[in-house]
């Protein structure tokens, strides 16, 4: 499961760069952002090394802005999110995002990547194949809405969307002992 996770983190990782025109395809769009992700993975020292400060400065000013993780978390908690209090749904999005950053951080360590081939789109999902140094390919896919700019909702990799494998880890805890228990896990996870 933790070579899930190290693939899942670099991902995310490749996913960000500044905010592009509304105007651009989906696969434009994906282009964009790995390409100013690959030279901020090749260049930023505090990525390179999975420091967890600089991980989270770069996922808050390059890959949240590209995210509807607000969605995201919702459908990993499933029909309990509707029955949280706005209280708990921010909590559960700041401990949820706590959580990936600290993954992240263990994932972008050591990761080299070379390049990423971007595939022309089918709908909303843009596949894409990273490359690293080591020769190794890793394929992932990209799920998006457009509501007035892009946004990623959901994100495949190795052929495990990345909802549904949260989902089977965290919705089975709100399940049987509700929402505030699946905060004071993510919480506990620290």
């Amino acid at each position: 499961m933790f070579g899930l996770f190290k693939k899942l983190a670099l991902a995310l990782g490749l996913f960000s760069a500044v905010a592009t025109a509304h105007a651009e395809t989906a696969d434009a769009f994906i282009k964009n952002i790995t390409d100013g992700a690959v030279s901020a993975l090749k260049y930023n020292p505090g990525l390179k090394s999975g420091n967890p400060s600089a991980v989270a400065a770069y996922v808050d000013g390059n890959i949240m802005p590209h995210v509807d993780f607000r969605g995201m978390v919702a459908r990993v908690v499933g029909p309990a999110w509707n029955q949280a209090s706005a209280a708990q749904q921010n909590e559960l999005i700041v401990e949820s995002r706590k959580y990936l950053v600290r993954t992240y951080a263990s994932g972008l360590k050591g990761a080299s990547v070379d390049s990423v081939d971007v595939y022309p789109a089918s709908g909303s999902e843009v596949r894409t194949r990273i490359n690293s140094s080591s020769g190794k390919k890793t394929m992932v896919t990209y799920r998006l809405t457009n509501n007035g700019g892009w946004k990623v909702n959901d994100i495949n990799v190795a052929g495990v969307w990345f909802v549904n494998s949260y989902a089977g880890q965290l919705r089975p805890i709100v399940n049987k002992s509700g929402v505030q228990a699946l905060i004071e896990h993510l919480k506990s996870k620290r």
